[in-house]
């Protein structure tokens, strides 16, 4: 009997340790980015929004700030830019940066066919995207591009250029959707 003492003991170690990093796994902390390319890390800033962390993405970066203090900065490629669009029917808000942890679009969980066409007519993108629990949807454009967009839903539709330069907006919500006449 003197052994079951310290085997139950063990168990409970175990038990507790297990519950702790199952609880922690997940939760903001700068330790979550170490690693982590832009595109994971603006993934994983979309799964933090509402928890007390700071994010927003420039053209150079993804930043983030939390509760503590501490801030991180994990850069973009070289060859691509994150743009984040929210097309709308009614109600938009007016933005250059998008911020992870705070721009809410009207539509949330909508299919929206997407095309995204180069000047040159190269179709970068042509495809039915759903818009995420924000009401945008993430892309991942060329850089150094002008970009005709086109977005329709339910038979309304827009057309919109965007741009992926040093010094373009990576929020765009300026898009609203209108039905064809």
């Amino acid at each position: 009997m003197t052994h079951t003492r310290p085997l139950r003991s063990l168990a409970l170690v175990l038990v507790i340790t297990l519950v702790a990093s199952a609880f922690g796994q997940g939760a903001p902390s700068p330790r979550a980015l170490e690693g982590l390319d832009a595109r994971a890390a603006v993934e994983l800033a979309n799964t933090w929004k509402g928890n007390g962390v700071t994010a927003f993405a420039t053209p150079e970066a993804v930043q983030f700030a939390f509760p503590n203090g501490a801030e991180v900065s994990v850069p973009m490629p070289d060859d691509v830019m994150f743009v984040s669009v929210a097309p709308y029917l009614q109600r938009t808000h007016p933005c250059a940066t998008h911020y992870l942890s705070g721009c809410q679009g009207e539509l949330v969980g909508v299919p929206v066919h997407v095309q995204a066409i180069l000047a040159d007519g190269t179709v970068l993108i042509d495809e039915v995207m759903p818009t995420m629990a924000n009401g945008f949807i993430d892309l991942w454009l060329p850089r150094d591009q002008a970009i005709d967009l086109h977005l329709s839903l339910d038979g309304a539709a827009v057309v919109g250029r965007l741009t992926t330069f040093a010094d373009s907006r990576t929020c765009i919500t300026d898009l609203q959707l209108t039905a064809a006449r």
